[in-house]
């Protein structure tokens, strides 16, 4: 084939082509003619299409939108569509920098009237209530749509055959947001907030006119989707801080549903506004489904507003409950509605619906602000009553109870190690009005091992473990405040020996002869620590009423014996009788009463010989108290709680009217002299006595006015009474008994009996810190456990180290003992 064969098609096929083309550009009217009004049309529309000044617009042509049509055809026949925008979008660019210097005047105007506003008051300035300087803001940004559209009005006649207006109102944009400066941002913040209601309720309502033009001047152009994100975090902010000042603090009733509905009329027609000019939707149907996602999103937030608000005040809230129960069921409410979306948003949890995970880890930061309250210098009972507030409030946010266990563990912990908790734990079942021993609407149960799992299959409100639950919780059923008091130790025996302790202490401290609210504490604990654990404590409310009768007994023996030998009212003693093997031990005393109180002592002995022959009684001279007249030349001095120290004392001075306190201690058995000393020191404020000096102490007979005589005083006992011995079981205790400064306490302490037993392990103990250096307390104790002798618990070992530390053997630093060198 000749290459003739293969040109000739090729230049038929360009000719063609040429033809064509300029065929279009003639228009039909042939030769150069045509081409010439093709280019004086293209011409034409260029020239309507270039920017000017705002302030120098040309006239609109008449009806363009038929007018032009024609030029816009012919140019895109011939194909010169997308270069005549791309021609108009670049003229749009260079001339950019109209609208850029009254967009930087209009904010350099705005940032000065702040900059003066600030430097006058020498405070921040609140926008929302200066709206002359939003107006500046307001009308450059209405201004600036007017360039827009000014600058746009042929753009439409490219709509048939490109994308439109989009490519143009996209450029403009984005030379907007570069020529505004950092503080439009702020001004964007205080326009949005300026359309917001005040959450002052006396101010006045936004101007809804006002708000409509500032949303609509955003939107037409695109600064409102540009800025929604910041729009967004305005509107949170806003309802953030309404719900502060609304519901901070305000712990008296439930307040989600009263922000709830502040929000449906307020914010939600807020959003309908704003969020609809947003996207510009015009279909009813999309702009409902806007209003309604937007709306579900931002109450998600004051939701969970309300719930971090709570957590930062659940320290307090705990503090005041039960009066913070609203506030807690408002924590409860929200946290739930938090773990829920769109709708659900107003349901309301199930029961035994447990806190959603989120704000379990936030609450968990209670756990720290807790530590402010763990302290040395903290009162053990303030603790303890934290601790049972933690307790019932944690129980209405999670049933199950594993943010108890991880919030109230390092609680639990710190108490156990503090040595005054089980007195404290006990004086607490003990007290008559104490929230501890049972409430009016408590089943009272016995104590629980919350050690041992069971399953109750009969249960149809258990519920799994949550998922967020810590590796060492277990779940366990609720149990009460008691139990869970007592299960901070291992075994409740320490509690039991403890509650015998503070049981004798109250029965010998009641000077009523009123028993009722122990014989009823007596009853509710035997319900939870059992019958048989308790058995020592009745043995010793059986004495309380044995010895009242036999009180009364030894005193109708008297006053029968009076009437042949002496007055009825001769023997003004009353006593109690306890069994020395149930109560606990109390310290003896070398005091011996002197002078007519011994009389007493004896005549009360004989009375007591006569209504039990087979047993003898052994006073306790140094517990009980006494009411006395002192009988003195000028006066008489009327006493009551007088401790028999001090009236033994009182009672030497009636036999010499000098006293060295040396020589009073030694006549009374061998007191030691600063107890003598704080008893002399009664008698001096009530004017009884004076000292001499060189511990020299002297009765005044006549107040210390008046010339002193040598009578001797002559003391009449009103009555008395005594802890007295026993016959070989029983010891006779003072019904009036109670702990003085001057003698040690009516019983040992638990610790104290503790570390007396436990003194055999001492040199144990000493030789593994001399070899060890320093351990701690588990070391030790899991140490001693390899004696076969060895049956005490931690709890032991440690009131052991401690007394040993009181005593100065060891040390207790980071955690471990040592010895003191």
């Amino acid at each position: 084939m000749s290459s003739e064969t293969i040109t000739d098609p090729l230049d038929a096929t360009i000719r063609s082509i040429f033809n064509a083309h300029a065929d279009r550009l003639r228009r039909g009217l042939g030769g150069r003619p045509g081409i010439d009004g093709f280019a004086d049309g293209f011409e034409y529309v260029q020239g309507l299409l270039k920017p000017f000044h705002l302030d120098n617009r040309p006239p609109i042509v008449p009806n363009w939108n038929v007018e032009l049509q024609p030029y816009f055809r012919d140019i895109y026949l011939n194909r010169l569509v997308a270069s005549l925008y791309e021609w108009f979008l670049q003229e749009v660019r260079s001339h950019q920098y109209m609208i850029g210097d009254e967009v930087v005047a209009a904010m350099n105007e705005y940032e000065v009237r702040i900059f003066l506003f600030n430097f006058s008051s020498g405070v921040d300035l609140d926008l929302t209530k200066e709206t002359g300087d939003l107006e500046v803001v307001n009308k450059m940004l209405e201004r600036v749509g007017e360039w827009w559209d000014a600058w746009g009005t042929y753009v439409p006649l490219f709509n048939p055959y490109l994308e439109g207006s989009s490519g143009y109102r996209r450029t403009c944009s984005i030379h907007l947001n570069q020529t505004l400066p950092p503080s439009f941002s702020r001004a964007f913040r205080e326009l949005i907030l300026s359309t917001l209601p005040s959450s002052d309720p006396d101010a006045p309502p936004p101007d809804q006119g006002r708000s409509q033009v500032i949303f609509t001047n955003l939107a037409n152009i695109g600064l409102l989707s540009d800025h929604e994100h910041l729009m967004g975090t305005t509107l949170k902010e806003f309802t953030t801080n309404y719900v502060k000042e609304n519901c901070a603090r305000v712990w008296d009733r439930q307040v989600w549903n009263e922000m709830k509905d502040w929000f449906t009329q307020t914010i939600q027609p807020w959003i309908e506004v704003a969020y609809t000019r947003t996207w510009m939707k015009t279909d009813a149907a999309d702009s409902r489904a806007v209003v309604e996602t937007v709306s579900v999103r931002y109450l998600w937030h004051m939701c969970e507003a309300l719930a971090q608000l709570r957590i930062s005040e659940i320290f307090d809230i705990i503090v005041d409950y039960p009066d913070s129960t609203p506030a807690l069921n408002d924590l409860k409410v929200v946290s739930y509605a938090w773990s829920l979306t769109n709708r659900k948003l107003k349901q309301t949890p199930p029961p035994g619906m447990p806190l959603p995970n989120r704000y379990s880890a936030r609450l968990g930061g209670y756990a720290a602000s807790i530590k402010r309250l763990l302290h040395p210098g903290a009162d053990t009972k303030d603790i303890i009553t934290q601790y049972v507030s933690t307790i019932r409030c944690l129980r209405v946010l999670d049933p199950l109870g594993s943010l108890l266990f991880s919030v109230a563990d390092p609680i639990r912990q710190y108490l156990r190690e503090r040595p005054d908790t089980i007195r404290t734990i006990v004086q607490h079942l003990i007290e008559p009005k104490s929230e501890l021993i049972g409430e009016d609407n408590e089943e009272i149960k016995p104590l629980q091992d919350t050690s041992v799992l069971t399953d109750d299959y009969g249960d149809f409100t258990w519920m799994p473990e949550p998922a967020d639950a810590d590796a060492a919780f277990r779940s366990t059923r609720q149990t009460d405040i008691i139990s869970t008091l007592v299960s901070i130790y291992d075994s409740k025996d320490i509690f039991v020996k403890e509650l015998q302790i503070l049981l004798g202490k109250r029965l010998l401290e009641i000077k009523d002869q009123n028993y009722d609210a122990e014989i009823r504490n007596l009853e509710i604990l035997k319900l939870r620590f059992g019958d048989v654990a308790l058995q020592v404590c009745d043995v010793m409310m059986k004495d309380i009423t044995d010895s009242r009768r036999s009180d009364t007994q030894i005193h109708n023996v008297r006053s029968a014996q009076g009437a042949s030998e002496v007055a009825p009212n001769s023997l003004p003693v009353h006593a109690t009788i306890i069994s020395r093997l149930f109560w606990p031990p109390i310290p003896r005393s070398s005091l011996v009463m002197p002078g007519q109180f011994r009389k007493m002592q004896e005549d009360y002995a004989k009375a007591f010989s006569v209504t039990k022959p087979d047993r003898k009684i052994r006073f306790m001279s140094n517990i009980g108290s006494i009411s006395l007249d002192l009988e003195l030349s000028d006066r008489t001095v009327s006493l009551t709680d007088v401790t028999p120290l001090q009236a033994a004392i009182i009672e030497l001075f009636s036999s010499k009217e000098v006293w060295s306190s040396d020589d009073i201690g030694k006549e009374l058995g061998g007191v030691d002299v600063p107890s003598v000393d704080k008893a002399l020191e009664y008698w001096m404020d009530h004017g009884v006595v004076k000292s001499l000096g060189n511990k020299q102490f002297q009765l005044l007979e006549v107040a210390e006015e008046r010339k002193q005589s040598s009578t001797r005083p002559v003391r009449k006992a009103g009555w008395c009474s005594w802890i007295h011995g026993f016959d070989n079981e029983a010891h006779l205790v003072d019904i009036l008994g109670r702990l003085v400064e001057e003698s040690p306490g009516h019983m040992v302490e638990a610790e104290d009996q503790e570390a007396e037993q436990m003194r055999v392990y001492w040199q144990f103990i000493q030789g593994m810190l001399t070899n060890f250096g320093t351990l701690p307390t588990d070391r030790i104790h899991n140490m001693l456990k390899f004696s076969q002798t060895y049956n005490k618990t931690r709890e032991q070992l440690a009131a052991f180290l401690e007394a040993l530390k009181r005593e100065g053997l060891v040390d207790f630093r980071d955690g471990t003992w040592r010895l003191v060198k």
